[in-house]
């Protein structure tokens, strides 16, 4: 008997001392936006993000020399837990200058600093989460794919495939190259090639790497300036579109311009600021703002200005314009990029965790079906992160 209660004992130390249960190597720190979940939409998600460039070509278009339109596009997506703390990419606003120019700047002493992120390049995809919904980030005239990485970045680690076009003829190497079209054709073009991306992800090639990673059901538009604009525009003309996020656009009059069917009645979340010089707020949002259906709500930065919702205020475009001798047609680069640049408009730290609260909010209540995200759109919300920087009217 006291043998046979030895070897117990035995057996049970044996087990104990045996190997811990294995963790999930993909765990997440804390859930995702959802039915029961509301994370903080003004920090990083619970993913690590990767990111991969595509050269997609429309073959549907051509240019005038009979080449197809070409469409990069930056695609920024949750990662696996392993990417967490991986290098992150920089971007470099100087490769969209030829070779000379770069000289030229390099000579000037002129120095324009990398936009750096956590995003690691060609990272794992967490498909195991997946599939995620999709969001399609369309940039401002003049601008470029990555201008609004403080704000792209995170909302992929909420949750979400975004894709970051650059709008051929639209681009700042497009200005450069003296090439930037005229706003009438890219009123035709931008939307376009938001839709050629929607219609691509429900026509996946099996070794595609979006395959099990993009859920096209579940899709959303979101832009700044002449993006903002596609991103109504889009709204209006494909009814798979179920959320947008325009910021700063122009009017509506202009946005829906020539369509039949005019009109948004899906939730809409408008960022504006009051103070925008390029696209003033009585003529431009204020306009939007009354076209729009229910649900809808309208973020307000009292001081902000047109540029307040992208990075560029950080690079210094004027000098960097006034070194490689460019210029945007019809404008002046002092005065513009001081539209939310300047001393009176709210400083980058203060504004981007506000746009990121109420545009990755948004998506997470719709896209994300998280009315705990829902709750979070309000005055009160925006007052707890900086009181007096923006207005919000809820209209749900």
């Amino acid at each position: 008997m006291l043998l046979r209660a030895l070897a117990f004992t035995l057996v049970l130390a044996a087990v104990a001392c045996g190997p811990a249960p294995q963790k999930d190597p993909d765990l997440l720190p804390f859930p995702a936006a959802g039915p029961d979940a509301a994370p903080d939409p003004s920090k990083p998600g619970p993913y690590p993000v990767g990111v991969r460039t595509v050269i997609y070509e429309d073959t549907g278009r051509r240019k005038p020399d009979g080449g197809a339109r070409q469409i990069v596009t930056e695609i920024w997506y949750p990662a696996t837990q392993a990417t967490r703390g991986g290098p992150g990419v920089d971007y470099d606003i100087l490769s969209y200058f030829p070779p000379e120019q770069r000289a030229a700047i390099a000579d000037a002493g002129t120095n324009f600093p990398l936009m750096h992120t956590d995003a690691v390049r060609d990272a794992e995809p967490a498909k195991s989460h997946g599939p995620f919904p999709v969001v399609v980030f369309s940039h401002g005239q003049a601008a470029l794919r990555w201008q609004s990485t403080y704000y792209t970045v995170p909302l992929a680690s909420h949750g979400y495939v975004v894709l970051a076009p650059d709008h051929e003829e639209g681009t700042l190497g497009d200005v450069v190259r003296n090439q930037l079209q005229n706003t009438a054709e890219g009123i035709v073009d931008r939307p376009a090639d938001v839709l050629y991306l929607l219609n691509r992800l429900h026509h996946l090639r099996s070794d595609d790497f979006l395959v099990g990673l993009v859920d096209a059901e579940r899709f959303g538009v979101t832009g700044h300036s002449f993006g903002g604009l596609t991103s109504l525009r889009v709204a209006a003309m494909d009814s798979r579109v179920k959320v947008i996020v325009p910021q700063a656009p122009t009017s509506t009059d202009i946005a829906w311009l020539g369509l039949a069917d005019a009109g948004v009645g899906i939730p809409v979340m408008l960022q504006a600021a009051h103070e925008d010089k390029t696209l003033d707020w009585d003529t431009n949002a204020a306009i939007a703002w009354k076209a729009l259906q229910r649900p809808r709500w309208l973020f307000d930065v009292t001081h902000g200005g047109h540029f307040t919702f992208s990075v560029l205020c950080e690079l210094d475009l004027a000098a960097l314009a006034k070194t490689a001798q460019f210029s945007i047609p019809g404008t002046n680069l002092d005065s513009v990029l001081n539209d939310g640049c300047g001393p009176t408009a709210p400083k980058a730290q203060v504004a981007e965790p506000l746009i990121n609260h109420f545009a990755i909010g948004t998506f997470n209540a719709v896209l994300r079906n998280s009315p705990g995200s829902q709750a979070l759109l309000d005055q009160a919300h925006a007052d707890q992160l900086t009181p007096g920087v923006v207005q919000i009217t809820a209209d749900p």
